[in-house]
């Protein structure tokens, strides 16, 4: 028992024996008592049941003072663990049992800070992992998934209560990963591989930890699908540039070491070949200055002087300026536009060269003898309106519409026909009407037409 109160207790109690034998005295200081066998039985019989009810009357008092906070005390740990944090009892003394019940209430404040802060620390452990673009899963040491966040469930096609507990092979269904896994186990130390899972493009980082009584794995899954692309886009572009200043250097080279070889003394020879190398270098400039302008508008160096411009206007004036170009090879321009189409926001002179691309690309594919189509609808929903070059010309293959908006690429039908360009135009023009905050896409069958559509927003 606490110091305080066992000497309350004591002195109490030494209280109660004063005053039983002061009356104890007294009853036998009486004449004749002390003489009287039986008056000494009834006087110590008489004192031992006072004795007994005084003791009960001053413990009663005494245990139910200090069992009422011990009460108290159970009853407000009871409510804590029911998560009524707040509960607390007052001190009402300034004994051991006050002190205990303030100790207590320190404690229980310390405790409730440090729950805040791990709710809090948990809470933003949770909000990085839901918002984490990489896959995380956490396994324990037999392989069982403890955690996986949203990024990881949705590359696996999984609920994360369904992946919860179940087995990592069970859960990521690759026997790449798998065998990874089983690597880092056996090894103990980190594992770094790239993984490929269908379409998706992976850099699996496993890592052992043991931090006191946690022991598991911790699987990051990177998506580098989009990192992968950039770098195809990037090895396909240096070859292909290289391919397309193969062909017209080689030319110039030929073109020289002819004249070199005595051509020059030939007028009529040096100038055909002279003729020959200029056009040569007409394609290298144009290459150059489309690449410029390409790497300009990607780069947003290119200013847009955008302008509420009603549709007939972006159209005609490509129409007009390769009309000649059309006639030539016999084929019908044909513009279909319907009433009151609403303004679109533009820079005109941007949208004629789109146009004059799609137009121009039109007439090269198109055989002699058919029909090109410009037309426009609007789309009130989207607050644009859709423009569309449609011809009944070669087409494109299902392979190849992927690709037909990359730079340089070149489809094998125009390879094959000995068409001019560079095979930018479209690469420029996508960016083009991209910067307007417009879309392009294409719709094409083999020897059924091709139809481009691109996008503007109206003015409004």
């Amino acid at each position: 028992m606490f110091p305080k109160i066992r000497w309350r207790i004591a002195i109490s109690y030494l209280i109660l024996v004063t005053i039983v034998m002061t009356g104890l005295a007294s009853y036998l200081s009486r004449p004749g008592c002390l003489g009287d066998a039986g008056c000494v039985r009834q006087a110590v019989s008489f004192t031992a049941v006072l004795l007994l009810v005084l003791a009960a009357v001053v413990a009663f008092p005494v245990a139910a003072r200090t069992t009422q906070p011990v009460q108290q005390l159970t009853s407000v740990i009871r409510r804590i663990t029911g998560g009524e944090w707040e509960a607390r009892i007052l001190p009402l003394t300034r004994d051991e049992m006050g002190e205990l019940i303030f100790a207590f209430n320190n404690m229980i404040d310390t405790l409730r800070q440090q729950h805040l802060t791990l709710l809090q620390d948990n809470g933003q452990l949770e909000t990085v992992l839901n918002y984490m673009a990489d896959g995380v899963l956490i396994t324990d040491s037999v392989g069982r998934v403890r955690l996986i966040n949203p990024a990881a469930s949705k590359l696996f096609s999984l609920s994360e209560k369904s992946a919860l507990e179940r087995t990592f092979a069970e859960v990521v269904r690759h026997h790449q990963l798998i065998d990874l896994w089983h690597a880092c186990q056996e090894e103990e130390q980190v594992v770094t591989a790239a993984v490929e899972l269908g379409r998706v493009f992976l850099q699996v980082i496993i890592t052992p930890f043991k931090e006191g009584w946690a022991e598991g794995y911790l699987v990051i899954l990177q998506d580098l699908t989009t990192m992968r692309h950039l770098q195809t886009v990037r090895s396909d572009f240096i070859s292909n540039v290289s391919h397309e200043l193969r062909t017209p250097l080689a030319s110039l080279q030929v073109i020289i070491e002819t004249l070199q070889d005595g051509a020059y003394d030939d007028p009529e020879t040096a100038v055909r070949f002279l003729d020959r190398a200029a056009a040569e270098i007409d394609v290298l400039t144009q290459m150059v200055e489309e690449l410029l302008e390409l790497s300009r508008i990607e780069s947003g160096q290119v200013p847009l002087r955008l302008q509420a411009t009603a549709v007939a206007d972006l159209l005609l004036g490509p129409m007009d300026r390769l009309k000649p170009q059309a006639e030539r090879a016999s084929l019908n321009l044909i513009l279909d536009l319907p009433a009151a189409l609403p303004l679109v926001l533009a820079d005109p002179t941007r949208i004629h060269q789109v146009v004059s691309n799609l137009l121009h690309n039109a007439i090269k594919f198109t055989p002699d003898g058919g029909n090109i189509t410009l037309k426009a609808e609007a789309d009130e929903e989207k607050n644009e309106v859709v423009i569309t070059i449609q011809d009944n010309g070669i087409g494109i293959a299902q392979e190849e519409l992927g690709r037909i908006f990359e730079r340089f690429y070149k489809s094998d039908r125009a390879r094959t026909r000995s068409l001019g360009g560079t095979g930018l135009g479209l690469a420029i023009s996508r960016h083009i009407v991209q910067v307007h905050n417009g879309r392009m896409w294409v719709h094409s069958k083999e020897n059924k037409g091709s139809s481009f559509f691109f996008t503007l927003p109206t003015s409004s």
